[in-house]
C-alpha cells in the first residue's frame, strides 16, 4: 500500500512537472507585436530603366480597436495601416472601411475589389489566376496564390501571396501618355520574422 501511494505521488509530480504543450500554437498569420517583413522596393520608368531600389520593412507594432474588430498596427517609415485575419483572409483598412486585402482560403477565378483611396477609379478588383504558384523571391522559392488586379481600363497589379508571409511578391502597373503599360515598380520579400 505504502508503495502504491509512493507510486502514486511520484506519477503525481512527473505530471504536474511536464511541461505545458497544451497552450495552442499561433496559427499561420496570427501575428504579434515585433512580426517583421522586410521587401526590396524596386522603382522603374517607362523605358523600364530602374530609377531607385531599397528595402522597406514593416513591423507589427501593437493592436487597436476599430470598427468593433481586434487590428494589428502595421508600421513602416512612411506610416501605418490595420491588418487582421479572419476565416476568409486578411482585411485592412481604407478610409475607415474593412476591406479584403487577400482571400484565404482562395479557389481559381474568385474575385474582390480593394480600394486604395477615397480618389475615383482608385481600386483594383482582383481575381485568383493560379493555386500552390512558386514564385522566386531573395527569401527564397515559395507556394503562393496568384492575382491580378484590374482598375476600370488595364492591368493595375500582379500579386503573390500565401498565408504564412502574406505578401511575397508585388508588381503595380502604370500607363504611359500613350496608355502602353509599364512596371512602375515592385515589391519582393527579403526576410519575415514571426
Amino acid at each position: 500500500m505504502k508503495i502504491n501511494l509512493l507510486l502514486l505521488i511520484v506519477i503525481f509530480c512527473a505530471l504536474s512537472c511536464k511541461k505545458d504543450n497544451s497552450k495552442a500554437t499561433p496559427a499561420a498569420g496570427d501575428f504579434k507585436t515585433g512580426t517583421k517583413w522586410v521587401y526590396k522596393r524596386t522603382v522603374y520608368d517607362e523605358s523600364g530603366a530602374v530609377t531607385s531600389s531599397a528595402n522597406i520593412t514593416y513591423t507589427i507594432t501593437g493592436q487597436q480597436t476599430l470598427l468593433g474588430e481586434n487590428w494589428q498596427v502595421l508600421s513602416a517609415a512612411g506610416g501605418s495601416g490595420l491588418i487582421r485575419k479572419s476565416p476568409t483572409g486578411f482585411y485592412t483598412v481604407t478610409n475607415n472601411v474593412s476591406q479584403l486585402q487577400f482571400k484565404l482560403p482562395a479557389a481559381l477565378n474568385d474575385t474582390w475589389r480593394v480600394t486604395y483611396s477615397s480618389a475615383a477609379g482608385d481600386y483594383s478588383d482582383f481575381t485568383v489566376m493560379a493555386l500552390n504558384e512558386n514564385v522566386t523571391v531573395p527569401m527564397g522559392t515559395l507556394a503562393c496564390y496568384y492575382i491580378e488586379g484590374n482598375d476600370s481600363n488595364s492591368l493595375e497589379d500582379k500579386e503573390w501571396y500565401n498565408e504564412a508571409n502574406i505578401m511575397v511578391k508585388h508588381i503595380e502597373y502604370n500607363q504611359t501618355a500613350n496608355a502602353a503599360l509599364y512596371v512602375n515598380y515592385t515589391e519582393e520579400l527579403v526576410s519575415f520574422t514571426p
